[in-house]
């Protein structure tokens, strides 16, 4: 027992021992700090040389030295999406600050801040003298000095860096009020949860902001700068570390989870008690924030739209980035300024109808195809994705304005790719660009005729149709441009595009530089071959007319070239953002796109009259909004390219032009893609115009309607109305001046043998003869010259053989004893007049006495009179030799 005690009192004079030593190192640590601040002796001079070393400062300009976010706004100027860059900052004046939140942070930060120097020194002792009696470490930083440790210093804990933030805090305290030093402070602390400032903390853990705050928000707030990792009231958690004690407040991400946590209660607690202690609230004010439902209150804001995605954000920072390049900045200047300099980027984005589009896109029914397993859940690719996949873009083609795009679908994150920038063979929709447009630009119309036969264009097969059309029946015949738009005749397309210009060479030129003119960017001017599927064309040009280009176009440009003709011929360079604030509210950068006249307003009206009817009775009709296409209507264009790998459709109304790519992002043939984009544009824009007043496109002064024959394309004759397919005469719409002068010569009458078909000769007889009305092609048609193809409209052409009564009934009857020797016919011939007049008698004799009603019998027995009178004859001719 004497040993354990005599062991128990030496362990407790060893502890007196070091206790001593501790208390004498503690003052002598106190009266070195003590005589460094009364600059006494030798540690003075420390202090003196530590100063004299640190750089002054400019604290005027404090706001240069601190990082904001930026943030991307919609047209209407609410937030769509923070710039992330390490933290989240929003700057505010200090007289949006409420006094309630001002109070909370001096309470409980800086209490004597309205009246010290820029250093506390009855805290300083106060912080030192308890530090050596009790061992913690409690701080004696100033609001002043705390904010030069953030702006101008280190978070290092060394006597150094103390003093010098303690100098610093004079010298911000001199130049500075007292109201901008809160306001700089206020706006530059770490609050916890990625929120520096009181702005993005009170958006970030309550959605709204700090004008909006209660006391209670505002102490537990303060609160949080001591040790923002652990009072902040909301943890961020991977998804698989989420457990039944979590209790989740925001599960919307599809990583991560936000869960309360009330770790942050008694500092907020003593943060209203140091509130109360100083007189800034009342007693009732104290006990009513003491009982506030704080986790009730927290609604956590991730900074961007609910379910928009992240393409239309990630371009409008590519195109700021640009923009502020071209303003002289270095690419690392402007993306730092991007990052944080706080700026705020008005885009051009209608969340609305971005919202329409996002939900169209998520929707698994407007995709026929896609693959699912037995279960019917959707399968995704190698890479992740869903197949088939899709992009659309919608621009106000009357300001360039991009309002909405989708690059892809059920796709999220960040920087992703953006199928909308990609290019795609574009097919048929580029007809109307490559041939079209640059043919009624040249004086062509709408109701200029080629003829849909086989053509032969491509050189390595000069003996085999190209290119073929889609349609079951291969070729239409003789067709005006309209009609060729309406049903996307391939054949049509190629031979606008041969008439362009006197060679191929020049007809390649003249296509591409209409392309190129109307916003195409991926053009490639090249002589080499391009391959159409499998096949390999070394004639660029008319492979171009079809969509068969070099690159593709991308959805974007595809939209602002279509946007020309729903804007009377003026490209207007696409814009996803309009305006660049910077931190202060000052306009730093305004975005004016480039307008290019491209067309005149007529050519492009014709164009749009065109792409109309392509939608109100051709290949495009799925996109109507209505059914007539005339409350608000429609003009545009499919596009499908070989093995229907690539599906488009782009079309426009008098208020937007918006175009759909349906693919693969490997190419492989579609499930009716050409459908399936016609009807998810229609889908989308059906929405979109709901609330919109019945509009037309507005129509040039120049523009006349003529009627005219649509075989012809010229002025209606009296035989056009007698066609037997009855509707070939309408009104056409033309340029002033570019209307046909001349009348259809293309519909002619001529007498047939009706049971043969056959022209009429003299010796047809009369009563086997009719006048019909049929087509002549300038340049005929024969069939044999094409493998037997017959164009549709074949049947209406004026027949090129004649109807030989004698030569025909000779060659289809069996005469005995007849060998045919001329001078036998010419012997008929002679006596032809006085067989058919004697035939006449006997009918009219047999009609005489027989009723109406046996007038075919009759006719049957004059033709059988006929027939015995010729074999009467020629056996008499016989009989004679």
């Amino acid at each position: 027992m004497s040993e354990k005690k005599s062991s128990t009192e030496n362990n407790k004079n060893s502890k007196k021992n070091r206790n001593k030593k501790l208390s004498i190192l503690r003052v002598i640590i106190l009266t070195i700090i003590l005589i460094g601040f009364i600059g006494g002796g030798t540690v003075a001079g420390i202090v003196l040389g530590i100063i004299k070393d640190t750089e002054p400062i400019d604290a005027t300009n404090i706001y240069q030295l601190l990082d904001e976010s930026s943030f991307i706004l919609d047209s209407d100027g609410n937030v769509l999406e923070k710039i992330q860059g390490e933290g989240h900052r929003i700057i505010i004046d200090y007289d949006q600050m409420p006094k309630t939140l001002v109070d909370a942070f001096v309470s409980i930060e800086d209490e004597r801040f309205w009246s010290h120097p820029g250093i506390d020194i009855k805290r300083i002792f106060g912080a030192t003298w308890r530090n050596l009696r009790t061992g913690s470490r409690q701080g004696a930083s100033t609001i002043n000095q705390q904010l030069a440790k953030v702006i101008f210093l280190s978070y290092e804990q060394t006597y150094t860096r103390k003093i010098q933030d303690a100098y610093y805090g004079i010298l911000i305290n001199r130049q500075l009020s007292k109201e901008q030093i809160l306001e700089a402070y206020l706006n530059t602390i770490n609050l916890g949860s990625g929120a520096y400032g009181v702005e993005a903390a009170a958006q970030i853990y309550f959605s709204k902001s700090v004008d909006q705050l209660s006391i209670a928000e505002s102490a537990l707030l303060a609160g949080i700068t001591r040790n923002p990792s652990r009072y902040s009231p909301l943890m961020t958690l991977p998804k698989e570390s989420v457990n039944e004690e979590h209790f989740v407040i925001d599960d919307s991400d599809s990583t991560y989870s936000i869960v309360y946590r009330d770790s942050y209660r008694n500092r907020m607690h003593t943060v209203l008690a140091k509130m109360l202690e100083h007189g800034y609230i009342t007693e009732e004010e104290y006990e009513e924030a003491l009982n506030e439902d704080i986790q009730a209150n927290l609604k956590p804001n991730r900074f961007y739209a609910d379910e928009i995605s992240s393409y239309f954000g990630d371009l409008v920072k590519r195109d700021v980035i640009y923009a502020l390049e071209s303003e002289g900045y270095t690419k690392d200047e402007a993306r730092n300024l991007l990052l944080s300099g706080g700026l705020r980027i008005y885009s051009t984005m209608n969340v609305e109808i971005q919202r329409i589009l996002e939900e169209e896109y998520d929707n698994p029914d407007n995709f026929p195809g896609t693959l699912k397993d037995e279960e019917g859940n959707l399968l995704k690719d190698a890479e992740g994705n869903i197949q088939p996949q899709s992009a659309m873009v919608i621009i106000d083609h009357s300001t360039g304005e991009i309002k909405a795009l989708v690059g892809g679908r059920m796709i999220t994150g960040q920087k992703i790719f953006n199928r909308a920038l990609s290019p795609r063979q574009p097919g048929s929709s580029m007809k109307p660009i490559a041939a079209y447009t640059p043919a009624i630009d040249q004086g062509y119309t709408a109701a200029t005729v080629i003829d849909d036969i086989p053509v032969y264009f491509n050189k390595n097969e000069p003996n085999k149709p190209w290119p073929n059309n889609w349609y079951k029946h291969k070729y239409y015949g003789l067709i005006i441009f309209r009609k060729a738009i309406e049903q996307s005749s391939n054949v049509g397309a190629v031979i606008v595009a041969d008439m362009l210009g006197p060679s191929e060479e020049a007809s390649k030129s003249i296509m591409l530089e209409y392309i190129e003119k109307m916003g195409i960017t991926t053009v490639v001017r090249s002589s080499d071959p391009i391959i159409i599927g499998n096949k390999r064309y070394s004639d660029e040009t008319y492979s171009t007319a079809l969509g068969g280009m070099t690159l593709g176009v991308t959805p974007l440009d595809m939209t602002a070239a279509y946007g020309v003709y729903a804007n009377l011929g003026v490209h207007i360079e696409p814009i996803t953002f309009t305006k660049i604030y910077d931190r202060h509210g000052n306009l730093l950068y305004e975005k004016k796109p480039t307008v290019t006249r491209v067309l005149t307003p007529e050519v492009s009206y014709i164009m749009t009259d065109m792409l109309r009817t392509a939608v109100s009775y051709g290949t495009g009709s799925r996109a109507r909004l209505d059914r007539g296409n005339s409350q608000i209507p429609v003009a545009g264009k499919t596009g499908t390219t070989t093995e229907n790998k690539d599906a488009w459709f782009v079309g426009f109304t008098p208020y937007y032009t918006a175009s759909v790519w349906v693919g693969n992002d490997l190419p492989k043939p579609l499930t009716d893609g050409s459908r399936i984009s016609t009807e998810l544009w229609q889908k989308v824009m059906a929405r979109v115009h709901e609330e919109y007043s019945p509009k037309s496109f507005e129509r040039p002064d120049n523009i006349i309607s003529v009627n005219v024959c649509k075989i012809s394309g010229k002025r209606v004759s009296e035989l056009c109305h007698q066609d037997p397919r009855g509707n070939v005469v309408g009104s056409e719409l033309f340029i002033k001046g570019t209307e046909p002068k001349e009348v259809c010569g293309h519909h002619v009458l001529a007498d047939i043998h009706i049971p043969t078909g056959k022209l009429a000769t003299e010796h047809t007889p009369p009563w086997e003869v009719e006048s019909k009305v049929f087509v002549q092609r300038p340049i005929p048609y024969i069939p044999e010259e094409h493998g037997d193809i017959v164009p549709s409209d074949f049947i209406y052409e004026l027949p090129t053989e004649y109807y030989d009564p004698i030569t025909d009934w000779l060659e289809d009857t069996p005469w005995p004893g007849f060998d045919g020797d001329e001078e036998d016919l010419q012997d008929f011939f002679d006596n032809y007049e006085s067989i058919i007049d004697s035939n006449n008698d006997e009918n009219n004799d047999s009609n005489n006495e027989n009723s109406e009603n046996e007038e075919n019998h009759n006719s049957e027995d004059s033709d059988n009179n006929i027939i015995r009178n010729i074999r009467r004859t020629i056996r008499n001719n016989q009989d004679d030799e």
